[in-house]
């Protein structure tokens, strides 16, 4: 009996070989799964962005060919699907093609606040649509995920603030852009963190408390976020998503192994590196202005932003 008991135990070598086999297994199977999660993100986000893509096709065809502005500028208030937005931000203007609002309740003040407590120039995105799923965090429409090429496509600011009508570069006309396959519409950004070494960069900040002068950090993720600023910048003759002094940019955001989805203007999205979209990086992740103090562009390459596919910065005239 006692020869039979021992036959049908474990010695501690045996047990010490399925443990090792188990942590082999586990350390395999981790990498494989976190790969996995991280695909399936990209994948959704590529089929919001597509979405988008639809959505500003289908509004230019019903607004006379225009593509979306940037951000009406203040103090516009414009009419939309359940009442009227304070300043609307491209997405916001394009939310009966997309089919789906963006917003709980678009308030038409930024002096208003929702039921999420957000005033009306902070809303936070309430529907996925507008969320990239690898940082689904990033909900405020100022600070949002997806930025869009406002300099090239609808840079809606005015050159007189008592003009309300005196757009720097709007109305801009699909019909007229030399190839709509390869010019960036929208994609994955990261803020004015761009501006900043990878090691200086804050966590994102939103308007928790519900105050618009909250979430202004400029060397915070995501701050700015719904400007893209292009490759090559002009700080002198040109303006960048964040315009205090000194300027700061924004760039796509390789939020997706190393890799950022861009929405181009026929609606196909990619993933990209900065590098394939014309960024200039240095070693410690500063994305680079990429214009000389002449205006000459350097480095960088805006062909894959620029309406006529040239390597130009956006200059105000």
């Amino acid at each position: 009996m006692q020869s039979k008991s021992r036959g049908m135990g474990f010695t501690l070598i045996e047990l010490l070989v399925v443990v090792s086999i188990i942590g082999l297994l586990v350390a395999i199977l981790i990498p494989t799964l976190s790969k996995a999660r991280a695909a399936a993100k990209a994948t959704t986000c590529t089929t919001r962005l597509r979405s988008i893509g639809q959505g500003m096709i289908s509004y230019a065809n019903e607004y006379e060919d225009v593509l979306p502005p940037g951000r009406m500028p203040k103090p516009w208030v414009v009419p939309v699907e359940g009442g009227m937005k304070y300043r609307p931000t491209f997405l916001m203007m394009m939310e009966s093609q997309i089919g789906i609002p963006p917003f709980k309740k678009p308030l038409e003040s930024k002096d208003l606040v929702d039921d999420d407590g957000q005033p009306g120039d902070r809303q936070n995105y309430a529907n996925e649509t507008y969320l990239c799923p690898e940082v689904p965090d990033w909900v405020d429409e100022r600070n949002g995920c997806f930025g869009y090429n406002y300099q090239f496509l609808g840079n809606s600011r005015l050159r007189d603030p008592d003009v309300p009508t005196s757009y720097k570069n709007w109305a801009v006309f699909l019909s007229r852009i030399k190839s709509p396959a390869s010019c960036v519409a929208v994609a994955d950004c990261m803020g004015t963190a761009a501006s900043f070494s990878r090691f200086q960069r804050k966590p994102y900040q939103d308007n928790d408390w519900g105050d618009s002068s909250t979430g202004r950090d400029r060397d915070a993720w995501g701050n700015e976020g719904f400007n893209l600023d292009p490759p090559a910048v002009d700080p002198a003759n040109g303006e960048m998503a964040q315009m205090d002094s000194p300027q700061v940019r924004t760039a796509v955001h390789e939020r997706h192994s190393g890799k950022g989805n861009v929405l181009w203007l026929d609606a196909h999205v990619s993933p990209e590196t900065l590098q394939s979209l014309g960024y200039f990086v240095h070693e410690d992740g500063v994305v680079d202005f990429g214009v000389d103090a002449d205006g000459s562009v350097t480095e960088a390459n805006n062909r894959f932003f620029h309406v006529n596919a040239e390597n130009l910065p956006w200059i105000q005239y």
